[in-house]
């Protein structure tokens, strides 16, 4: 058995992890320049290739940016959902996760969510949906009119309140709209009358809000978001999360 030097690898994590740590605690805040490599190297006493190591680590968490050039350097940045949901997507797609099966996920995250808006009926909740409606309203069939009428589930994750619990239907719904768009048809009778049902099922959803009608909103949502899985995955039922990056 060849046995290879573990030392480099092993303080480059240390180094990421110590940095990481502070990026976190706020000890370094967003857009901050890291000092410059000799400083760094002579802090924590190692070479440059190690520093240079944990900072493809960094980097490949959107921990930091590198910028090259006389002026550049490090540069420290906010973690985006997005890495989440791109990292979360691989490992779906590699277990072979069904589409249908990230559908029924959003159905067990959206529907408790909708109830707890409508027992809340907090106004600035109620306002944000109600602005989202009102650029429904003048919506033709086609990719601008799924990504806004997608804008509303967005929506409803984030003024819902659970931060853990918005990361991950940020992901989910990252996927899902991605699948809208790839399979969901647009510029046929059909589609217009999709369209059509959504955003009226998206109005009657928040008067139900508005109203404090906790459980009839629960109900609705459930049923709007199963006949949604049903348009976009009808016929695709089986297809997994990996088809959508073919």
């Amino acid at each position: 058995m060849e046995v290879t030097n573990l030392r480099e690898p092993k303080m480059a994590d240390r180094v990421a992890a110590i940095l990481r740590k502070m990026f976190i605690g706020g000890e370094l805040a967003e857009g901050t320049m890291l000092p410059p490599e000799s400083e760094l190297m002579e802090r924590f006493g190692v070479s440059r290739p190690t520093l240079r190591e944990a900072f493809r680590v960094l980097e490949s968490e959107s921990l930091i940016t590198i910028q090259r050039g006389v002026r550049g350097g490090a540069r420290v940045t906010r973690p985006r959902r997005e890495t989440l949901a791109r990292y979360a997507g691989l490992i779906l797609e590699y277990e072979g996760v069904t589409l249908k099966d990230v559908y029924d996920a959003r159905v067990a995250l959206e529907a408790p969510m909708v109830v707890q808006l409508a027992k809340d009926r907090k106004s600035e909740v109620i306002a944000e949906l109600e602005a989202i409606i009102e650029r429904e309203a003048a919506l033709t069939p086609g990719t601008a009119a799924i990504d806004t009428l997608t804008d509303f589930h967005a929506a409803i994750a984030r003024l819902a309140g659970n931060k853990t619990l918005q990361i991950i239907s940020s992901m989910l719904h990252h996927i899902v709209e991605t699948a809208n768009r790839s399979l969901q048809p647009t510029g046929t009778s059909q589609a217009e009358q999709a369209v059509r049902r959504s955003a009226k099922t998206h109005r009657m959803l928040l008067e139900l809000i508005k109203a404090g009608e906790a459980d009839k909103a629960g109900e609705l949502w459930q049923r709007h978001l199963r006949k949604a899985e049903e348009f976009v995955l009808s016929g695709s039922e089986s297809s997994t999360v990996v088809d959508l990056l073919e």
